[in-house]
């Protein structure tokens, strides 16, 4: 019973070190790296294999025709053209059009874009010049005293006014 207990405490030991260690090793590895090269490599193998399965069909198709050359066993061997196919004037002249209706929409999307963006610029700026055109036109202390403050207090314009009158003063302003 004794002998059971101690092997079972020495592998959740020996468990609990593999795993530290493994963590360990993890860290400074490249594992998405790994992934990467893992898959690539996976999908380059099933290609290879779909490929060689479509030969042997192509070759047993050919065998039950008896006498039929072998030229789809080849084609179907041969690495794809990245040439394109020579086309008739129809489908060229309709590839043509596509594509510059393609354009077309593309640069009336940026035109639109580009009119809104120069419209919110001459708005922001009409803003500001107008900001600054009523700051001109006030008193200049009042203007900086109000910058200080954020424009919390408005005065309608009289300096000297009670400013009780115009907001709820609270403690000493309110008692007076």
């Amino acid at each position: 019973l004794k002998a059971t207990n101690k092997a079972a405490k020495e592998a959740k030991k020996k468990e609990l070190h593999e795993k530290e260690l493994a963590a360990e090793w993890k860290k400074g590895a490249n594992n998405r790296g790994a992934e990467r090269s893992a898959a690539t490599a996976q999908k380059a193998d099933e290609q290879a294999r779909k490929k060689a399965e479509k030969a042997a069909l192509l070759a047993a198709e050919d065998a039950a025709n008896e006498g039929a050359s072998s030229s789809k066993v080849r084609k179907a061997l041969a690495p794809k053209s990245k040439k394109k196919k020579p086309q008739n004037s129809l489908s060229l002249l309709e590839e043509t059009l596509v594509g510059d209706a393609d354009k077309k929409v593309k640069a009336a999307k940026r035109a639109e874009r580009l009119k809104k963006e120069s419209e919110e610029r001459a708005r922001l700026e009409r803003e500001r010049k107008k900001a600054e055109a009523s700051k001109a036109n006030g008193d200049p202390l009042l203007s900086n005293t109000d910058t200080m403050i954020g424009n919390s207090l408005d005065f309608d314009g009289e300096l000297n006014a009670d400013i009780n009158k115009q907001i709820d003063a609270s403690g000493i302003d309110s008692a007076i």
